[in-house]
């Protein structure tokens, strides 16, 4: 029953309805299983990302123990992730426990499989960590279709398999393996996750902010799937570098500074890292054992308390400021200002779970008087370069000056505070901040349409008339003598900047940036992020920040139109109406018909066969011929028909494919392959043998191949038919295919289409759907129609909007300055990269 606006359902209060059987208690991980938002963040990309964060930070502390100096991330074709090491290899003797359930069991399946269990709570293990809660490589279990382990230590190589964080295949030894190192592999479970697609740029970003990070390491990730990448990070120069990449696009002022302090007591390191450059916007990191803290803690309190005291000493005692100038303030000596400031210590105490912000009071002290002493040398040694780093702070403080006059005459303006609103402004109604909206909208001609097309109860309307001022390049008083930002502040009503901004004004919950989907709108999208990012950051921590998703398509048919997102969505579409009154035909040998699929039995099977040709895709990229593959079911040791799942490809094109890694193992034995590095997949290797080069790779889909052919066959689709070709007589007389489509369309008229393999019916179903269709793409926001704009962009029933999230601050500083930067270089190096990764460009 709907409940009514205004009133509560309430069931009766009854012993019965709660009851000692209403109790559960989740065991193992079933906990994790049951609320995976309360261990990884939620079930969308960001909680399925934070499965790689987990192990590779159980990496990045063996590192900082000292054992590890290696780390290969790699994403397989079927979205698989592998994680390696080369450490010390995860432990596996028998675990000693008063509880009987894991006493005697594998330490390894302990540590995969029961929560709070690791070698963190042991001091003498891992001095420093990230993790200090023993649940991340479990949840990682808990919450994947399928994750295996290979650890190598005391000279062997043992692995073992879950499936949903239960024990598939016990632990056994395979190899023998000199080195040492932990290899985990895992798919993220289809159940929890709505969407299985990691995103490259976001694990190489965090990889490389762990290399800045940690000098001692190097960091290698490798992406299998179609126009993957392979990047390798190590800096000697640790976050001296990670400043100098931030810095990248920019002119800088003077040479990096560098400050590494350690405690007498070895419980703390600090390392500091700042260069000033010729921009006006203040950036500093924060991090305390590799872990971020956008909030700051003692650490910043330390370095800002440093830079301060310092300076303006300097200063004072060198006569660089005059009596009748503005005395710079704590923000004027961070006007330009690039920093980097990290700490490893032993017992960290952070403000709450998610570590937002470090309190150690010992931290404080400890920079703020090694800082003060360093910088204050530096200043001595480079008096050219302090002078311009005070010139420039007294500059800051003159703009703060003028932009407080600024900020007055556009108060009076009515811009600053609630005293008016834009007239270009089409407000809402409501006055409540959580269900209001405003969209920010391209041109005037979108914001008509837009006006008459919205809810007017809870969606304002701001058009702005072409590209605002880019703020990378400008300071405070110049972005407020700019109109159509004076007319953004005024219509949010919060303020803007560290003094003024004030978020409990704001007028609306959610900011949309509504712009076309060609090149000038995502120019004009990026000078709003950049204004938001630069000047009211709070909203895009509080996720306040959208953007909007126009249709690029609209699909006619038989008089009827649809609104279609993007390529993905056109191609279920195309896949839909093909299998609206289509019949799929199955002939034998003899070209006789045994089989007929239609309706709910064919949408299926065709979902299969989509499914099929994405892993085939994935076996050919690999250097495999499908066809090869599926030959080799006749030679499974074990007479069952099976694919093979490991390929060892030797040097001179003679590949070893493997049902099992005690095969393998024979086989390397047999070739003196001992002296390769952990067992990862893609890794190269040498034997003892001639030295003969080989590269293994674990084929992770073999798994869901061997699904997929089972399921096709309830549908009497055999897998044999994948490459079928089209016969002829002994006349020359072209033969009936195997399969065949009848299409039938809304007037009872059929066609027929034939069908040569299994691997062809996806690509002739969407050739079905595409006859009697009319395509439509739209340029713009202004092309759409009032109640066209409502139902695809602006109805919060339909409507698609991106959320911009502070996951990645670092990532979007540096980005910034190099697409809004002075440096063209840069600028042209990026576009050059990405070149290829453009769609729906308008020419």
């Amino acid at each position: 029953m709907e409940k009514q606006p205004g009133t509560v359902s309430q069931a009766p209060a009854t012993t019965e309805s709660y009851t000692e059987e209403n109790i559960k208690v989740l065991e193992g991980l079933k906990a994790v299983r049951e609320r995976p938002s309360m261990y990884v963040g939620g079930t969308d990309s960001r909680g399925m990302h934070h499965l790689v964060w987990e192990v590779v930070d159980n990496a990045i502390d063996e590192a900082l123990a000292g054992h590890c100096d290696q780390i290969h991330v790699t994403i397989h074709p079927d979205e698989s992730i592998t994680v390696s090491d080369n450490g010390r290899g995860i432990p596996v003797g028998p675990y000693k426990h008063e509880n009987p359930k894991l006493d005697g069991k594998p330490t390894v399946e302990i540590v995969m499989t029961v929560l709070h269990a690791g070698g963190k709570f042991d001091s003498d293990s891992y001095k420093t960590s990230g993790g200090l809660h023993g649940v991340g490589v479990s949840c990682v279990n808990a919450l994947s279709e399928w994750l295996k382990v290979e650890v190598a230590r005391d000279g062997k190589l043992y692995t073992m398999s879950f499936e949903r964080g239960e024990v598939s295949e016990p632990l056994r030894v395979v190899n023998q393996q000199e080195s040492t190192g932990t290899s985990i592999s895992w798919r993220p479970d289809q159940e929890i996750f709505s969407d299985i697609c990691h995103t490259y740029d976001l694990i190489a970003g965090r990889l490389r902010e762990r290399a800045y990070l940690n000098p001692n390491i190097q960091i290698q990730i490798t992406d299998l799937r179609p126009e993957g990448r392979t990047e390798s990070f190590h800096f000697e120069n640790g976050i001296v570098e990670m400043v100098e990449h931030l810095n990248e696009g920019k002119t800088t002022i003077h040479a990096p500074i560098s400050v590494r302090t350690n405690a007498e007591d070895g419980q703390l390191v600090s390392e500091v890292a700042l260069q000033y450059v010729d921009t006006y916007n203040e950036e500093i990191h924060c991090f305390a054992n590799n872990i971020n803290n956008p909030d700051g803690g003692t650490h910043l309190s330390g370095f800002k308390n440093a830079l301060t005291r310092t300076l303006n000493n300097y200063a004072k005692n060198e006569g660089l400021l005059k009596g009748n100038d503005t005395a710079p303030a704590g923000d004027d000596w961070r006007e330009g200002l690039v920093a980097v400031v990290s700490v490893k210590i032993t017992n960290p105490q952070f403000q709450s779970q998610n570590k937002t912000k470090l309190l150690n009071p010992e931290v404080e002290g400890m920079i703020s008087s090694s800082l003060g002493v360093a910088l204050t040398n530096w200043c001595e040694e480079h008096p050219s370069d302090a002078k311009r780093i005070c010139q420039k702070a007294v500059m800051a403080a003159q703009a703060r000056e003028a932009a407080r006059k600024a900020r007055e005459l556009t108060r009076r303006k009515g811009a600053l505070d609630g005293g008016g609103l834009p007239g270009k402004l089409y407000d809402c109604t409501s006055r409540d901040v959580e269900s209001s909206e405003i969209y920010l909208v391209e041109g005037n001609s979108a914001g008509g349409s837009a006006k008459a097309g919205r809810d007017h109860r809870t969606q304002a309307i701001l058009p702005l008339r072409g590209k605002i001022l880019n703020v990378e390049k400008a300071r405070l008083d110049k972005i407020l003598g700019f109109e159509e930002i004076r007319t953004i502040i005024q219509a949010l009503n919060c303020g803007i900047g560290k003094d003024e901004f004030d978020i409990s004004k704001l007028r609306y919950g959610k900011i949309i940036i509504m712009t076309d989907a060609d090149v000038d709108g995502s120019h004009i999208r990026t000078l709003l992020l950049t204004f938001f990012f630069r000047q009211m950051t709070q909203l895009v921590k509080d996720n306040r920040i959208y953007i909007a998703q126009p249709p690029l398509y609209q699909v006619t048919r038989n008089k009827k139109s649809e609104y279609v997102l993007n390529e993905k969505r056109m191609t279920a579409m195309l896949s839909t109406i093909g299998l609206d009154g289509t019949t799929l035909v199955v002939r034998d040998d003899q070209q006789n018909q045994v089989y007929r699929l239609e309706g709910g039995a064919l949408n299926k099977a065709f979902q299969l066969l989509k499914q099929l040709n994405e892993l085939v895709a994935t076996v050919r990229r690999r250097g495999i011929m499908f066809e090869q593959l599926l030959a080799k079911r006749d030679d499974d040791p074990a007479g069952q028909g099976r694919l093979p799942h490991i390929l060892l490809q030797m040097s001179g094109n003679r590949d070893q494919f493997f049902w099992s890694e005690d095969d393998e193992g024979q086989h390397r034995q047999q070739q003196a392959v001992y002296h390769a590095d952990l067992n990862m997949d893609q890794v190269i290797g040498e034997s003892d043998n001639g030295g003969a080069k080989w590269v293994r790779q674990e084929m992770h889909e073999v798994r869901e191949l061997e699904w997929l052919f089972g399921q096709l066959a309830e549908y009497g689709l055999s897998i044999d038919d994948y490459a079928l070709k089209q016969e002829e007589s002994a006349s020359g007389e072209t033969l009936p295919t195997r399969f065949e489509l009848i299409a039938s369309d809304d007037k009872g008229n059929q066609r027929s289409v034939p069908v040569a393999n299994l691997a062809d019916i996806v690509a002739a179903v969407l050739d079905v759907g595409k006859n009697g269709v009319e395509i439509k793409r739209f340029k713009g926001l202004g092309e759409m129609e009032a109640e066209q704009l409502w139902e695809t962009t602006m109805n919060p029933q339909n409507r698609v909007l991106l959320r911009v999230t502070p996951d990645d601050i670092y990532k979007a500083q540096h980005l910034f300055s190099v697409l809004m930067g002075e440096d063209v270089e840069p600028r042209r190096q990026y576009i050059e990269t990405h070149a290829l990764d453009v769609k729906n460009l308008d020419v």
